[in-house]
């Protein structure tokens, strides 16, 4: 160690009253480093220093450590109450490539962590520098089929897609993981290049995270997420970049503790599997959950709720965000598609799950799938909210098709849409595209104000098509010029269905198409 001991650290710091979070940080002390016997060199792996300063902060009652600019190495670190990590411009924390580096099993942790909290109070990292993850990944031949996207999988296959994906090379590392803990700030920092979760909170209270940026590749950052918030409360996320392999920003619960009061806004996202997720760890509930005013970028999927574990999810709100959205290889999860809700179980011991009250609100979007809302278990996605949203349907750009409609609707109950439309690229079409909308199995389906076309030019298929629709009022439909048909109408089940006002510009060659399985009695024609 450099010039003072640890010991003298202690006792000059103990004359200091120190109280984590009334005092600026300008009024906190400030050990760097260095002084403990850091090296700026990557070959030198520099833990016991850091973690020296650390204690020593921790031990006098909190303070800032300070990493100069330079490149430090370090294996697990661990962050104690009330201290915070500086990074100073110009600084970057390397993860070591050496698993005995790291400390293992820890709490809470399924993967070695580079800088680790559990249980503490008062924390921080913060600073213009950077966390590097220096993740290695190998592209082989498919060692095996994820179950989940099993079809999507042999889909690719018979299209002549190659049978590869890109694989982590160990250690395979978490660079920020933080569990148990309250009054987190993590602000300013850089994080790239994680081999697993990038950062990782769970069962934390009081989260802060403004202006960070977290970077993994597109093409073969598996499994690196970005921001995971998991079982945790009181959580801001604002202002930050976020453009990760896997998923970007992603809310699950991994334990019984809920996920609630969470908003994320003002951010700027890419991901090759979803921007905006919540799932599908889904033991504990999800609610009170607001996403707004983000842009989204280059991403395999846009929002999405994925419950497989028996989770509530509700009250759930999505507003002001633009998106365009565009497939990836097929080992992602992700077909390009801006939206998708999906309740199923992920084994028969499984509890069944619920999506309630979850709107959408003032959202622009684009992309190559389907936006979907379905459920493998009936009666389990309810009071679902669309309002002003515009999507666009664009070409695939792999040759394993799997667009069809542009929007689709499965056994949901309570389903309004206002001031909706769709669009399509006319230009570079799908042979497979049919509908607009598609609902199927909907209760309490309220439409106002919805425009569109099904996907291909003059096409038999409808603008919008309702199959065995249950209790249903749709009113002011304007379909766009090339629609042939506007409303089609199915199904043995159809019935309490109020229309009015559709095609009031008579753009469609024909209004309306009945099925000869429908009982015409149970719908009801009205003129404004």
């Amino acid at each position: 160690m450099k010039s003072k001991s640890v010991m003298q650290f202690l006792f000059s710091m103990t004359l200091l009253p120190i109280c984590f979070g009334v005092f600026a940080q300008g009024e906190l002390q400030r050990l760097n480093i260095s002084d403990f016997g850091a090296v700026a060199d990557t070959n030198v792996v520099s833990t016991e220093a850091i973690q020296a300063a650390i204690d020593s902060a921790y031990l006098s009652g909190g303070g800032i450590v300070v990493f100069p600019a330079g490149n430090y190495c370090a294996g697990t670190i661990v962050l104690k109450k009330n201290v915070t990590l500086l990074l100073e411009e110009g600084a970057t924390l390397y993860a070591s490539t050496d698993i005995n580096d790291y400390r293992m099993p820890l709490d809470d942790a399924t993967k070695p962590v580079l800088i680790y909290a559990n249980g503490a109070e008062n924390i921080s990292l913060t600073g213009k520098g950077r966390i590097h993850g220096r993740a290695k990944r190998v592209y082989r031949d498919l060692k095996k089929v994820d179950l989940f996207i099993e079809d999507i999988t042999e889909n690719a296959r018979k299209a002549g897609v190659e049978m590869k994906r890109f694989y982590v090379v160990k250690p395979d590392v978490s660079l920020i993981n933080i569990a148990k803990c309250k009054n987190i700030n993590i602000e300013g920092i850089t994080v790239e290049e994680s081999t697993f979760w990038s950062m990782h909170l769970v069962r934390c209270i009081n989260v802060r995270i403004n202006a960070v940026r977290v970077i993994s590749s597109l093409e073969s950052g598996v499994n690196s997420d970005g921001i995971d918030i998991n079982s945790s409360q009181d959580v801001v996320i604002t202002n930050s970049f976020i453009s990760t392999g896997d998923d970007a920003i992603v809310l699950k619960t991994r334990y019984i503790d809920p996920c609630q009061n969470i908003r994320v806004s003002n951010c700027t996202l890419s991901s090759s599997s979803t921007a905006l997720k919540i799932g599908t760890e889904s033991h504990g509930d999800f609610r009170d959950i607001k996403f707004e005013n983000c842009t989204i970028e280059n991403t395999n999927r846009g929002l999405s709720i994925v419950v497989m574990d028996g989770a509530t999810v509700e009250n759930i709100h999505f507003s002001n965000i633009e998106a365009n959205c565009t497939r990836r290889h097929f080992n992602w999860w992700g077909n390009g598609d801006p939206i998708w809700l999906y309740v199923s179980k992920r084994n028969v011991d499984s509890r069944i799950g619920e999506i309630r009250a979850v709107s959408f609100t003032n959202i622009k979007a684009s992309g190559m799938g389907t936006s979907r809302i379905e459920s493998t278990e009936s009666n389990t996605i309810k009071d679902i909210k669309f309002n002003n949203v515009e999507l666009k349907m664009n070409a695939e750009n792999y040759p394993d098709k799997r667009a069809g409609c542009a929007f689709v609707a499965i056994d949901v109950t309570g389903l309004e849409m206002n001031n909706v439309s769709v669009s399509w690229d006319d230009i570079i079409t799908e042979p497979n595209w049919s509908n607009g909308f598609f609902f199927s199995g909907v209760k309490q389906l309220k439409i106002r104000n919805i425009e569109g076309r099904q996907g291909l030019l003059n096409s038999e298929n409808p603008m919008i098509l309702l199959n065995n629709v249950n209790s249903g009022y749709i009113q002011n439909v304007l379909p766009k010029e090339g629609t042939n048909v506007t409303i089609g109408i199915s199904g043995g089940n159809t019935k309490d269905l109020i229309i009015m006002n559709v095609d009031p510009m008579m753009k469609s060659k024909k209004a309306m198409q009945i099925g000869d399985e429908v009982d015409e009695s149970e719908i009801e024609f009205r003129t404004e």
